[in-house]
């Protein structure tokens, strides 16, 4: 998928030169995002799972409107290019997991897609800034423990971005502990404090205005 050599992940940062814009999702976004899974992702589970669209959308549905009531309990983000609004990726991450072994919660990421028909750069780009995020919503949630696997058969590119990003990797699952420095810089106690490597907020429970990435400080 990616090249073998990863950089240091802050060259990815979220600039005003992407040609795409994060965004919280929105119930509008739940056909694109199941027919991005069915054309580029849906191979990829054939013969393990039965493909249920219907059933992934409601699954989507149900999680956006989760999220919009309650930004702690789920995340769903969409990247779409700024001057066609194609969908390019998006990312679906979860709480309340835990290891059998362990009280502690964790971050458990779901889904993290992104538009096979983009450019390898683009692809990169676009996952590097979802792991940033998964960071950002991991702080305001105070959870200290992330956990990203993959399913895909080409799976080596995707985990040496997690690796660049800090991750431990462990077979196809990435583990992530965050540390006490991040936790306090980027989040607290105050799930509106801003960190200064970051300007991805999780919204208020009673804001419905866009949740757009700010470009002034440019990063997810």
């Amino acid at each position: 998928m990616f090249s073998k050599r990863i950089p240091d992940l802050e060259n990815y940062q979220h600039t005003t030169g992407d040609a795409w814009r994060w965004r919280q999702a929105a119930g509008t976004d739940t056909q694109d995002i199941v027919d991005m899974a069915q054309t580029h992702f849906g191979l990829e589970t054939a013969g393990i799972y039965e493909n249920d669209p219907i059933e992934y959308s409601r699954n989507v549905m149900l999680a956006i409107v989760n999220q919009f009531y309650n930004p702690r309990a789920e995340l769903v983000s969409v990247a779409r290019n700024e001057t066609t609004q194609r969908l390019m990726a998006y990312t679906w991450a979860i709480r309340g997991e835990r290891a059998p072994w362990s009280r502690e919660e964790m971050i458990a990421i779901r889904i993290a897609h992104v538009d096979q028909t983009a450019s390898t750069r683009e692809r990169v780009f676009l996952c590097a800034q979802m792991i940033r995020m998964w960071e950002k919503w991991a702080g305001a949630c105070d959870i200290k423990i992330i956990v990203s696997s993959t399913i895909r058969g080409d799976q080596d590119g995707f985990l040496k971005l997690h690796e660049a990003a800090g991750f431990v990797i462990r077979g196809s699952i990435a583990y992530r502990r965050l540390s006490t420095r991040l936790m306090d810089v980027d989040a607290g106690a105050d799930i509106q404090v801003t960190g200064s490597s970051s300007t991805y907020i999780p919204p208020k429970m009673s804001d419905t205005s866009d949740h757009s990435i700010d470009s002034q400080d440019r990063r997810v």
